[in-house]
Parts: C-alpha cells; structure tokens; sequence
C-alpha cells in the first residue's frame, strides 16, 4: 500500500521575533513602572504582539 505524505507536518514550525522588554521599554519612551510591570509580567523577553497589547502609551501631547 502507498501513503500520501503531507509535507507539511514535517517542517518546522515558524519562530516567533522575541524581544529585549527593557531595551524595548528605553526605545518606546515608556516609564520605569511600565517596565516593572512588563518584566513581572513576562520576565526578560516577551513577543512584539505581548509587549504591544500590555503597554500603555502615554498621553500624546496636546497641539
């Protein structure tokens, strides 16, 4: 008997783009409690899409 074989299964699964939470905390501006929360949250590296949806962006400046 023959068998069809799904390549698929059989690659790796995509790597997800993991980043520095104090270097991305310096680069975004954002305060020492706001990365006090995050390094609690998530320890010393966290996904670009976790930073993103647990920070709170300051108010933007009034014109």
């Amino acid at each position: 008997m023959t068998h069809h074989i799904d390549n698929r299964r059989f690659t790796p699964p995509k790597s997800r783009h993991v980043l520095d939470v104090i270097e991305h905390c310096r680069r975004n501006g954002l305060g020492k409690a706001e990365e006090r929360k995050l390094l609690l949250l998530f320890g010393r590296f966290a996904s670009r899409h976790e930073l993103q949806m647990n920070t709170k962006r300051p108010p933007a400046s009034p014109r």
